[in-house]
């Protein structure tokens, strides 16, 4: 029985508030995560079109630049 592995809220009714904090938290964490995805998704494509318009330099520097949040804050 000690192995079972029970959520606090799982079973919680409509009416009560105390799980509120916990799901923002996941919440807004889960939201950082995808907009640092999106970011970095989106900056990927700018770089790319950025060396093969001719500039490897500038296309290089956008996806270093967009990767640095990964090193710093994951």
């Amino acid at each position: 029985m000690s192995s079972l592995n029970i959520r606090p809220y799982a079973a919680a009714s409509q009416n009560d508030v105390s799980g509120t904090q916990h799901r923002s938290a996941i919440s807004g964490r889960q939201t950082r995560r995808r907009r640092m995805l999106a970011l970095t998704v989106a900056s990927s494509a700018v770089a790319a079109i950025a060396i093969a318009a001719g500039l490897p330099s500038t296309g290089i520097a956008v996806y270093l630049a967009a990767t640095l949040p990964f090193a710093f804050f994951a």
